[in-house]
C-alpha cells in the first residue's frame, strides 16, 4: 500500500508532477525570464566595471562633440559668464569680438584672419537677483521685475558642464563666479607666477597654504578696459582669469594652451 506522503509526488517520464499544485502557483515561482536573470547576475558581478565604462564613454562623447563643433576659424575661445548677455545686442558682441581679436599675437590656426570666439552664459547670483527684484521706479513703487530662476539655474549648470570639458582656458567672469572658482585653487592659474609680474588690476587671493596668489584681474582696472569702448560694454568688475590645463579637452593640448597663455599676456600688455 502506498504511503500517503508518497502520493504527494508522482513521476511521469522525466517530469515531476506535484499533485495539488496549480498552474498559477507554478507560474509565480518564475516571475522573470532567462534574459532578466542573466542581466541581474551580470549587474551583480560587474556593476562597477559597467559604471566605469559608461563614465569613460560619456567623457569621450563630450570631448568628441566639443572637437567636432569647435569653430575652426577661431584662434582662441573666450568664455564670458555673469549677469550680462548679448542676445539682444548683437552689435555689441560683434564690436567686442573684433576688438579682442586685435590683441591676438598671431593667427594661431593659420586661417588668414585673427578671430576670437565668445561663448556666453548669462546668469545672476542670489544677491544680484535680490537687487534686481527689489528695484523701484521713480515713484518709489516696485518695478515688478522677476528673474526666471529656472532658466538662471539652467545657465549656471551649463556653465559648469562646459568648464568640466576643458574646452576653453580663458574666462571673463562675474565677481561671485570668480570667487567660487578661486576657492578651488587648483582650477585657476596664479597669473603673477605665469606672467612674471603682478598685472594691473590684480586680485589677490590667499591659497590653502596662506600664500598670496593672483587668480584674476579686475577688467575695469586694465588698459584693455580704459582704451576700448567695445570692452566697456562689459561690467567693470568683470574678472579675467585663466584655468589650469585639464586632462582632456582643448586645454590639455600643450600648443593650444600656450596660445591662450600668450593671448592673456597680450591682453595684459605684457611682452
Amino acid at each position: 500500500m502506498q504511503h500517503p506522503e508518497d502520493k504527494k509526488n508522482e513521476r511521469l517520464g522525466d517530469r515531476e508532477i506535484r499533485v495539488g499544485a496549480s498552474a498559477a502557483g507554478k507560474a509565480t515561482e518564475r516571475k522573470h525570464g532567462r534574459v532578466y536573470r542573466w542581466l541581474d547576475n551580470f549587474w551583480y558581478h560587474y556593476k562597477w566595471h559597467t559604471v566605469a565604462v559608461l563614465f569613460v564613454a560619456v567623457v569621450l562623447t563630450v570631448c568628441i562633440v566639443q572637437l567636432v563643433s569647435r569653430d575652426t576659424e577661431a584662434d582662441v575661445d573666450i568664455v564670458m559668464a555673469g549677469p550680462y548677455s548679448f542676445t539682444t545686442r548683437e552689435e555689441d558682441l560683434t564690436a567686442l569680438r573684433a576688438c579682442l581679436a586685435t590683441y591676438l599675437p598671431a593667427d594661431f590656426d593659420e586661417s588668414g584672419d585673427k578671430k576670437v570666439k565668445i561663448i556666453s552664459y548669462s546668469f545672476y547670483s542670489e544677491e544680484e537677483i535680490e537687487d534686481i527684484e527689489s528695484r523701484l521706479d521713480e515713484n518709489g513703487e516696485p518695478l515688478g521685475v522677476k528673474v526666471d530662476t529656472a532658466q538662471n539655474a539652467n545657465q549656471y549648470e551649463q556653465f559648469y558642464s562646459y568648464l568640466r570639458t576643458g574646452s576653453s582656458s580663458l574666462y571673463f567672469l562675474s565677481p561671485s563666479l570668480y570667487e567660487e572658482l578661486a576657492e578651488r585653487t587648483s582650477t585657476l592659474v596664479d597669473l603673477k607666477e605665469l606672467l612674471g609680474v603682478l598685472p594691473e588690476g590684480a586680485l589677490l587671493f590667499a591659497d590653502g597654504e596662506g600664500n598670496s596668489v593672483c587668480l584674476g584681474v579686475r577688467l575695469g582696472d586694465t588698459a584693455l578696459y580704459r582704451e576700448n569702448s567695445a570692452v566697456r560694454t562689459l561690467p567693470e568688475d568683470t574678472v579675467i582669469c585663466l584655468t589650469a590645463p585639464f586632462v582632456f579637452g582643448s586645454s590639455s593640448n600643450t600648443e593650444q594652451y600656450e596660445h591662450a597663455v600668450s593671448y592673456i599676456k597680450a591682453l595684459m600688455g605684457i611682452q
